[in-house]
């Protein structure tokens, strides 16, 4: 009898394999359940969750594949049904579907071995990517749960062939369509697995014709070649910026398609009469017909292609079948007419194949496979027969909209991002896995040179190639993907935590105990430790350098040495004594299994780290895109002001816009006095007791809320540091080589401390307000009613106070309307459209540049506005250098005598010259802090560049408070500035412009005054700007000076242009907060135009506005 079989206490009938399981259980409900509620929801959970609430509180859903599939909604629907809403029981679902998962080996003990399962269950208890993600309201779990189930099924089946597992297959195979996109991968590789082994079974056997299985082969092959061949040009060949690969890919393509299609054709004729023999082919036919519809976008997509293509090369497009022309405009996600008719056709053919095919395969089994699968797809993605619409969103909306996202490649990561991820968190599998693959390796090499092959299939050892397939296929699908995020790091650790398990189990399958106990061999455990940390001494000792000198520091080094050779020496000894009792080979399998004891209890570390203490701290490589504390603190605030003065809990009246929805859709959805205003407030749906306002709509809100609300700064959005982005192996090399460098990186792995870090790199990495990437609101709440309160931070305040100030404006008297002649340009990344343009510069051959910053690329205009051309791209932004014409959110544009472009690029940290169709000429700066005489050509974020009379070019670099001046090939002259309030002395410097005087004229925004100074930066005046007194980073004043003198000044806070003469007296200003001709949403840059008009970007509202001056005076 095993030892797992044995009763823990006699009597209780219950065994040591039963126990541990139970163990596991109950570990794992307490690590997925504790503090489950506690933390704020992310972006994506707090959409996840309201959508769920709306069915449950009976508004329906729709399934949209923007949000994945139904499933998960419908189980938190049914969560809020039996338990209430909560953050809780919003993710209570998942976290008991977590716990199934980790239970799930158990299925898989024939295939693992006992120990092996259990040792599997273990290591995805302790994982820290899929217990976080069993935390959280994501469909990520639920779908490798199904994924579990269904290659159980898979396996069952072939071993076994009962039709149970047919039918447990389609139950499993429907619910993983119903839940996440993902299921499409898991298909391809159990597919894939699925065809190479009907092939290989195929070969081995005798064909009806010799000769066919030859001919077979030679075209396999073929095939093979010209596809790996055709993907290297896709992965590797491709021009920059899309388009075809080269034309050897594409031949290589053309024989892989022909050979694949030659080899199917003999495979058939060969083994036609033997197929309905094979069970690989019965799954293959019965996973293909269930989930052929789904695939339905691939026969759409090729039509419309067809249709475009008669459309293009007709002679005269207008006399084209309206046939044809709707053709080519049909798309798997558009779900209107004349396109959902063409779609509706293309998907019942590929519905009535796919009954054909299953009906000729099986008339018994597939209509009742089918019904199943029907089933839960009809009520899951119908929402049990309110939405017949989710029937083509399932069936053809799924794979379309997920290869759209494909190529978008949402988040931008770089290929190697898992590479980085995983190390972090899944160390423990990716060092078994690699450890798993090498001893099967050897296995495989030494089993071949003693025996011949069995006959009979050894299902364990097959499952365990499979999982090594499997963990390849993954790394190499999840990485080509466009879209890398760490929740999917979920899908490349489960299939390596199965082949870890297996391998703990096989090495303590292989130890002999008996030996081990009676010679004491459990002494490794402690020797091993004491060991390596003398080892690790001895390294580090060796590496700062010994026998230096006499110096104390110098003699504790060489101490160190000395010190960790002998426990090296002495440890090492009782080590290779152990060993020699208990034998070589124990000893060998006894130090591994110590080694993955030792990264289980770092994998422990790791994983409460992530779950309990950093959960939302987005020190945390896994915390991404999620929402900060802060949003629970202004929840309990509302609750708060509610109780005290809304009359009643969450009867507070209280407003909130777009920017920052979601979450707060989500913790808003029970107070009936909420009140959503979008992207355009207005005073009736604002003015509430408390408002709630993004970044992108503190321009829009504040002018409306006036003097009467006290505002608090939050953030509720931040992602993860992304230096990554900047490794390259030159660096990545020196990190590891650099003792201190090491020790930085030991530190944000063990403990995800920055310190360090941020000391070698100049970098700030504190989660809090000042987390460099990060999402902004705030929070407004009456001054009248903040008065009565104690626990804001405010305070009872005077009496006298308590009343709005009024505070005079010194420009009110002066405003006029101007409306804008011309205007261009809406908010997107089309060319002519813009986001959040920044600077505009206009050369005197009368062409408009704007420095169209959201979009990282420059735009160049006729005066009119009529799109000449445009260049720059921001893919890559972050990187260590970007390439040449590329830019990182460009501010600053100016045009020189010759017609050449400088461009400032603000976040790339350099200055770029171009001609004027925008061909690159030059570049010079890097990133780093500096002040006034230190560091030419270091840049900190330069916002602006302007061409001085003497040809000089001049860079306010913005972050080191000074201007650069270079000649226009870029060499360093001089500098000046200083951070400072006094004369000449500069904080925030922005805009920079000549005057006709010879002077240049400098928005020092952070001191509130326009400086005027010599080329040389000699202070001659200053005059006050009120109205410069917020330091938010969009609120950035440009300038512009005209030939007679007149300062035309942003002032982007107040939607206003002032205009002062040379000596700063004021003149008039114009510009109110709106979208008509005459009102800005945040005008930033400003330039003259050789036909006199002024040019102003409208930032915020996506455009270019054009004034006549010449009138004005």
């Amino acid at each position: 009898m095993s030892k797992l079989d044995r009763p823990i206490v006699k009597g209780l009938g219950l065994t040591w394999e039963q126990g541990l399981y139970l163990l596991i259980a109950l570990l794992c409900l307490v690590s997925r359940l504790w503090m489950l509620g506690y933390r704020v929801e992310s972006h994506d959970e707090s959409l996840h969750c309201k959508f769920s609430w709306d069915l449950y509180v009976g508004n329906g859903f729709q399934h949209n594949p923007m949000m994945h599939g139904p499933f998960l909604f419908h189980a938190t629907a049914l969560s809020f049904f039996l338990f209430g809403d909560s953050d809780f029981t919003a993710r209570l679902p998942v976290a008991l579907m977590g716990t199934a998962l980790v239970l799930l080996p158990y299925l898989f003990r024939r295939y693992l071995g006992r120990i092996g399962s259990l040792a599997a269950s273990f290591l995805l208890l302790i994982s820290p990517a899929i217990s976080y993600y069993s935390r959280y309201i994501r469909h990520d779990i639920p779908v490798t749960l199904w994924a579990m189930l269904v290659l159980w099924a898979i396996f069952r089946y072939l071993e076994e062939g009962r039709d149970r597992y047919i039918y447990i297959l389609a139950a499993a195979l429907s619910l993983m369509y119903a839940t996440k996109e993902v299921a499409f991968i898991y298909t391809a590789i159990f597919g894939l697995f699925l065809v190479a082994r009907l092939v290989a079974r195929a070969l081995v056997e005798p064909w009806e014709r010799e000769g066919l299985a030859g001919a077979f082969a030679v075209a396999l092959a073929v095939g093979g070649a010209g596809l790996v061949t055709l993907g290297a040009g896709w992965l590797f060949a491709r021009p920059e910026g899309g388009g075809p690969p080269p034309a050897w890919a594409i031949i290589g393509g053309l024989f892989g398609g022909i050979g694949t299609l030659v080899a199917l054709v003999l495979f058939l004729r060969g083994t036609w009469h033997r197929l309905p023999t094979y069970r690989t082919f019965h799954l293959i036919v019965l996973i293909g017909t269930l989930v052929l519809p789904f695939a339905s976008p691939i026969p759409i997509h090729l039509a419309s292609r067809l249709g475009s293509f008669i459309v293009e090369r007709a002679v005269d497009p207008a006399a084209v079948s309206p046939f044809w022309a709707n053709l080519a405009n049909v798309h798997p996600t558009d779900y209107t007419a004349p396109s959902i008719y063409y779609s509706g056709a293309i998907l019942g053919l590929t519905v009535l194949l796919a009954i054909l095919i299953g009906l000729l395969w099986d008339r018994r089994r597939w209509p009742i496979a089918a019904t199943i699968y029907l089933g839960i797809f009809l009520i899951l993605f119908t929402t049990v027969f309110t939405n017949g619409g989710g029937i083509a969103s399932g069936w053809v909306g799924s794979l379309g909209y997920w290869l759209e996202q494909q190529e978008v490649q949402r988040g931008g990561q770089p290929w190697f991002y898992y590479l980085v991820i995983m190390p972090l968190y899944e160390f423990l599998p990716l060092v078994g896995a690699v450890a798993a693959s090498l001893f099967l390796t050897v296995r495989a090499v030494v089993h071949r040179l003693r025996k011949a092959e069995a006959q009979e299939p050894d299902w364990g050892r097959i499952f365990i190639w499979f999982t090594v397939y499997w963990s390849v296929l993954s790394w190499i699908g999840y990485s080509y993907a466009g879209e890398k995020m760490p929740w999917l790091s979920v899908h490349l650790t489960l299939p390596m935590i199965l082949l870890t398990g297996w391998l703990v189990g096989r090495l303590i399958e292989l130890v002999d105990w008996e030996r081990v106990w009676s010679q004491r061999g459990w002494l490794l455990a402690l020797l091993l430790p004491a060991l390596a940390a003398a080892l690790a001494s001895l390294i580090r000792a060796a590496g700062q350098g010994p026998f230096q000198g006499v110096e104390l520091d110098q003699l504790l080094i060489t101490g160190t040495f000395f010190g960790g050779l002998v426990g090296v020496a002495f440890f090492g000894g009782l080590v290779g004594w152990l060993w020699g009792r208990i034998g070589g080979r124990n000893g060998l399998l006894l130090t591994a299994l110590i080694l993955f004891a030792a990264l289980s209890l770092l994998t422990v570390h790791v994983a409460y780290r992530l779950n309990f203490v950093n959960f939302d701290t987005p020190a945390e490589f896994l915390v991404y895109a999620h929402e900060g504390p802060d949003v629970r603190t202004t929840m309990e605030q509302l609750e708060e002001l509610s109780l005290r003065v809304g009359g009643g809990t969450r009867l507070i009246d209280v407003a909130y816009g777009s920017d920052i929805s979601w979450p707060f859709t989500w913790y808003l959805r029970n107070y009936p006095n909420a009140v959503y205003y979008g992207t355009q407030p207005t005073a009736d749906t604002v003015r509430k007791t408390a408002v709630i306002a993004g970044r992108e709509e503190w321009a829009a809100v504040e002018p409306l809320l006036g003097d009467d609300y006290y505002r608090f700064d939050y953030f509720y959005l931040w992602w993860p540091p992304e230096d990554y982005r900047k490794l390259t192996w030159s660096k990545l090399w020196e990190w590891l080589t650099d003792a201190r460098k090491r020790t930085a990186l030991w530190r944000i792995f063990y403990r995800m401390d920055y310190t360090l870090y941020d000391e070698i790199t100049g970098g700030t990495h504190t989660p809090d307000r000042q987390w460099p990437l990060r999402g902004d609101f705030r929070f407004y709440v009456r001054k009248d009613v903040v008065n009565r309160l104690w626990n804001f931070g405010v305070g009872p305040l005077p009496e006298a106070e308590t009343e709005p100030v009024e505070t005079a404006d010194p420009y009110a008297e002066g405003m006029r309307t101007l409306t804008a002649t011309l205007i261009w340009g809406s908010g997107g990344s089309d060319p002519g459209s813009f986001f959040w343009p920044r600077d505009i510069a206009v050369s005197p051959d009368g062409f408009v540049y704007v420095a169209d910053a959201g979009n990282h690329r420059i735009q160049k205009f006729t005066l009119e506005g009529e799109l000449v051309t445009t260049w720059g791209y921001g893919e890559g932004c972050g990187d260590a250098h970007l390439p040449p014409g590329t830019f990182c959110e460009p501010w600053g544009v100016a045009v020189g005598p010759d017609g050449s472009v400088y461009v400032a690029d603000t976040w790339a940290h350099r200055i770029q010259k171009f001609t004027p169709d925008g061909v690159f000429l030059a570049e010079w700066g890097t990133y780093g802090e500096a002040t006034v005489g230190q560091g030419p050509a270091v840049f900190y974020g330069p916002r602006d560049v302007a061409i001085g009379p003497d040809g000089l070019i001049y860079v306010s670099d913005t972050g080191n408070k000074r201007v650069q001046v270079f000649d226009p090939e870029g060499v360093f002259l001089r500098d000046w500035g200083g951070g400072g309030s006094g004369p000449g002395q500069l904080d925030e410097p922005v805009g920079l412009a000549f005057g006709p005087d010879g002077l240049v004229y400098v928005a020092d925004s952070w001191n509130y005054r326009m400086q005027v100074l010599e080329p040389d930066g000699t202070y001659v005046r200053e005059w006050s700007i009120v109205g410069w007194n917020n330091p938010a980073v969009e609120e950035k004043p440009y300038v512009a000076v005209d030939a007679e003198g007149r300062v035309y000044v942003t002032d982007p806070g107040h939607f206003r242009v002032l205009v002062f003469d040379t000596e700063g007296n004021y003149l008039y200003g114009f510009g109110q907060f709106g979208y008509d001709a005459s009102s800005f949403a945040l005008p930033m840059g400003v330039a003259l135009g050789p036909d006199g008009r002024l040019y102003v970007t409208d930032a915020a509202n996506h455009r270019v506005m054009v004034f006549e001056i010449a009138d004005q005076g």
